[in-house]
């Protein structure tokens, strides 16, 4: 940034500054002038207003979110599958040559619905886990910050669940997860 923009900046913050500061002290010195119990319904109506587009802005939020779900479920379900895929065939080497050809399309599926319908905390955990199977890592812990971030996607809580408790529920030995 140059000094002259930093200038222009620093006056736009003045000036609109100075714009909320009269239009506040404009909106209190009017509702003084007014009569008391016109005030109030003034200030009883404007709440009122308020509290109506808050409540409007929740159910159409909710309402969207509610929409996106079932897509987000069947991108999710992709994911799910295919770990299964690779726990039934005891693949332990996920580097892009012994990876089968049906798993690929599955992966390219995977990969478009997670582009579309998954959070930031999905994506995060999803190139994490790509990044720790290319590198021979611990595979079950980043299959299991995957599933805690798509419970949270679709508004579960992992409050009482500790790290690898959700990756033991597909172990044939729950216990053999350190």
């Amino acid at each position: 940034m140059n000094k002259k923009q930093v200038i222009v900046g620093a006056v736009v913050v003045l000036a609109i500054s100075a714009f909320c500061l009269w239009a506040i002290y404009s909106t209190f010195q009017w509702f003084q002038a007014l009569n008391a119990s016109v005030a109030a319904s003034l200030i009883t109506a404007s709440l009122g207003l308020i509290g109506l587009w808050y409540a409007q802005w929740q159910s159409k939020t909710r309402d969207i979110a509610e929409s996106h779900r079932t897509n987000k479920i069947e991108v999710y379900n992709v994911f799910f599958d295919l770990v299964e895929k690779f726990q039934t065939n005891n693949i332990t080497d996920l580097s892009e040559e012994n990876i089968p050809e049906p798993l690929k399309s599955d992966f390219q599926k995977l990969n478009r619905g997670l582009l579309l319908w998954a959070s930031p905390g999905v994506i995060t955990a999803y190139l994490k886990f790509r990044t720790v199977s290319a590198s021979g890592g611990d595979i079950l812990h980043a299959v299991d910050n995957m599933y805690r971030e798509i419970r949270k996607d679709l508004g579960n809580s992992n409050f009482q669940l500790k790290a690898g408790d959700l990756i033991r529920i597909g172990l044939k030995d729950p216990n053999e997860l350190k």
